[in-house]
């Protein structure tokens, strides 16, 4: 149940405007809104025990989200996989000055069906103890002067499909996964790096390609920016970037895949398993 719900299917044609409310507790969802259509949310502060918004759509119609100037909070005790704003993958979202507290899973969570066609546009976005995104896996998502902090309860954000990120900044307790066999490109640029433990994870069959360019990177305690599994594929290059690093643990470990830096300094204790892995 949600505090405001249009659960009808096929209203794509339809418009659902909701402002200057707040819905602290006692619903699934603070605002359900299934059937595609124009949706709009704008200066509110929303909660829900399983996610602050929902938007679905599961015939193939379209729809897209207008969310502006919205506080999006976990209530107590949420569930386990709370989440700020669940919406199906080719609707379209347009998210601007949105603050995401305490929820267990991620503040943006694209998933579902149909295929993944949309685009989703975050900027100036704010995870807090929680996970900024979870992409889709082939809709484009873009984050402008976005952020992740705090203590995530359950790992860092998921990049599935193709992210662009420029001005962002990155200094969560949780690591960024990237999705297996999914040959995108994941670009950061002037991007903030102060992560609390390793920043970005590419793992078994991680394939496609990770550039960072302009990038400050501080790495302090066991902190590291980036581990590449043997069994991984990706390209990853840093271009004009900035690491500084004190930690006790390898800033850089390229066991599969390959690293490459232009116009950056290797930052001191990175390891290359084989030769190639590494190039500067």
């Amino acid at each position: 149940m949600g505090g405001i719900s249009w659960q009808l299917y096929r209203t794509w044609n339809s418009s659902l405007v909701v402002r200057n409310v707040t819905i602290t507790g006692g619903y699934g969802s603070g605002i359900i809104r299934s059937g595609g259509g124009r949706f709009e949310v704008t200066d509110c502060d929303l909660s829900g025990w399983v996610d602050g918004i929902a938007f679905f759509e599961s015939h193939g119609g379209s729809g897209a989200l207008e969310l502006r100037n919205t506080i999006l909070r976990a209530p107590a005790n949420s569930k386990y996989s709370s989440i700020g704003l669940y919406i199906h993958p080719h609707l379209n979202l347009n998210a601007d000055t949105i603050t995401g507290l305490d929820w267990n899973r991620y503040l943006i969570y694209v998933n579902g069906t149909p295929a993944s066609t949309g685009r989703h546009d975050l900027k100036a976005v704010s995870a807090v103890n929680c996970a900024l995104v979870q992409s889709g896996s082939s809709s484009q998502t873009t984050l402008i002067r976005c952020s992740e902090s705090g203590l995530p309860k359950n790992g860092g954000s998921f990049l599935k499909g193709p992210v662009t990120s420029i001005g962002s900044t990155w200094e969560g307790a949780g690591m960024i996964a990237v999705l297996e066999g999914v040959a995108a490109e994941r670009s950061f640029v002037n991007d903030t790096i102060r992560p609390k433990s390793t920043w970005m994870a590419l793992g078994s069959k991680t394939t496609g390609t990770v550039t960072l360019t302009g990038a400050q990177v501080d790495l302090a305690g066991k902190a590291a920016l980036l581990k590449l599994t043997s069994a991984s594929t990706t390209a990853v290059t840093i271009t004009s970037s900035q690491i500084r690093s004190t930690s006790s643990s390898f800033p850089i470990n390229a066991e599969g895949g390959s690293v490459q830096l232009v116009g950056t300094a290797v930052p001191r204790n990175s390891r290359a398993v084989l030769p190639g892995r590494l190039i500067v």
